[in-house]
């Protein structure tokens, strides 16, 4: 393909900005020029929406083998062990499951990754053309033993810079060490990498931080390695949060059990992203998630998938037409806000807004007519992904708009 091409859309979605009967033209990777109507050398893309192209901020690509996500039902902790038991029964299934998530993550929009990698993965798991997004090595243990092996994954894993970018994701409080948390901040602050942690994530979370108790401390000691000097400090998810906003970008996943004083904390801090997994937290039967409250109160917000095995895909789009469908007092082009640009400032990558941002765009097949703005239908049910551009170039596209644009 060339360095430059020109696409005539119907509809363009930049930030809060919609055009009509545009022609986008792109080159080397980036937006050229936005003209009205359509241009000689155009090539026609039909009635859609071309749109920021959206960021899945938090995933796990090793489980996207999984047909079924693994079953919510019961006790958090019972779906851990299941998920330790999936791993251990399948550690050859690795570098396959990353190449079929992220080509699925194409096919349904998604233009960057926020990845959590553990083990069995290499750099050439990531080395598709078109891969974009942040691989996060995920580091976690208890003991100081544990912790000193950690730290040296997590310096290894930054300093190897080849290939994609690179982040440190300190698991979550009930498997990993404060003291590894802080060693992970003071990587990050050394080499401005992203961090990613879990936190908040259920009520038990909370009560082994509080008391050293509940079905955290039983799982801890299932698998051996529990202590009781582990948890005799009360700790809240504050006291990570205030650990973390000393990193130079921090993402804090899940969140669903924060509180007013901790909401209040992050949305004081502009560096700090909170990434919800609408469907996830569904399965889960969490309570309400405090994602609307974090905005209201200035904080940022972006959106995740999680990973096959809480959730029965990867698509970004179909988080966002299950918030659309779900919550009706929220308009879809804030939905769009948190599912693309948001993701990309979480993520350390530029918003379109800025000169010289590449060119990720979603293609969004749009189910009716095209004459008024797609802005409050865009997450409808009957409309559908139809093509995902990185850097300029096409990644996927269904069959049906490929052929046409390859015969141009």
């Amino acid at each position: 393909m060339n360095d430059t091409q020109s696409y005539h859309v119907e509809w363009l979605i930049i930030g809060d900005e919609s055009q009509s009967n545009v022609t986008v033209r792109m080159s080397d990777g980036c937006v050229a020029s936005i003209e009205p109507g359509r241009t000689a050398d155009s090539i026609e893309l039909g009635p859609v929406a071309m749109v920021e192209g959206l960021v899945n901020a938090h995933t796990h690509l090793e489980f996207s083998s999984l047909n079924h996500p693994i079953p919510t039902t019961g006790q958090f902790t019972d779906w851990i062990r299941n998920v330790v038991k999936y791993r251990r029964e399948n550690p050859g299934l690795t570098s396959a499951a990353i190449g079929t998530g992220i080509m699925e993550s194409w096919q349904s929009g998604t233009t960057i990754l926020g990845e959590i990698s553990t083990v069995g993965w290499s750099s050439a798991n990531y080395a598709k053309p078109g891969f974009k997004g942040v691989v996060f090595q995920e580091v976690l243990g208890l003991h100081p033993e544990r912790i000193r092996q950690q730290t040296e994954l997590a310096r290894s894993h930054i300093t190897d810079t080849e290939g994609e970018a690179r982040g440190i994701s300190p698991h979550a409080p009930y498997s990993t060490h404060l003291d590894l948390v802080r060693e992970s901040v003071e990587i990050a602050k050394l080499t401005n990498c992203p961090l990613a942690m879990h936190l908040a994530e259920t009520k038990a979370e909370l009560e082994l931080l509080c008391q050293g108790s509940g079905e955290f401390r039983e799982m801890l000691i299932d698998f051996g390695v529990w202590r009781d000097d582990l948890f005799q400090s009360p700790l809240k998810p504050l006291d990570y949060l205030e650990l973390l906003s000393n990193a130079p970008c921090s993402l804090v996943i899940h969140g669903n059990y924060l509180d007013e004083r901790e909401l209040k904390f992050l949305a004081s801090q502009p560096q700090m992203t909170l990434v919800y997994c609408p469907r996830t937290h569904a399965a889960f039967g969490h309570s309400e998630h405090p994602w609307r409250r974090l905005i209201d109160l200035g904080g940022r917000v972006a959106i995740g998938t999680d990973s096959r095995a809480s959730n029965p895909d990867l698509s970004l789009f179909a988080e966002l037409q299950f918030l659309a469908a779900s919550r009706t007092d929220v308009t879809h082009l804030d939905l769009l806000r948190l599912g693309s640009r948001n993701g990309r400032i979480a993520l350390s990558f530029k918003p379109h807004s800025e000169n010289e941002a590449p060119a990720d765009f979603t293609l969004i097949q749009l189910a009716d007519s095209v004459q008024r703005s797609p802005q409050p239908e865009l997450f409808g049910p009957t409309n559908r992904v139809c093509g995902t551009m990185v850097n300029g170039r096409w990644v996927w596209l269904a069959p049906d708009l490929a052929t046409q644009i390859l015969s141009h």
